[in-house]
């Protein structure tokens, strides 16, 4: 299984990091936020690290429901 891009705790991800790390492709992480926006209204975000293994995954919650989680790998 391939980790995470966002492997250390002390640092958590923001948008410039991950620009770095999707570059060019990062227009297609902005494009499934768009259309989860569109279809469901507004959403929070939040960067969780979960473990070692897991590394920082961006949640996504829909009021207080988990929607899905993104998760850069490598």
């Amino acid at each position: 299984m391939e980790s995470s891009v966002f492997a250390d705790k002390s640092i958590q991800p923001d948008n410039e990091r991950l620009s770095e790390v999707l570059g060019e492709n990062r227009k297609f992480w902005e494009a499934i936020k768009q259309h989860i926006k569109e279809k469901h209204g507004n959403t929070n975000e939040e960067w969780k690290f979960y473990s070692t293994k897991y590394g920082w995954t961006l949640k996504t919650l829909l009021k207080k429901r988990n929607l899905f989680f993104f998760t850069p790998l490598t």
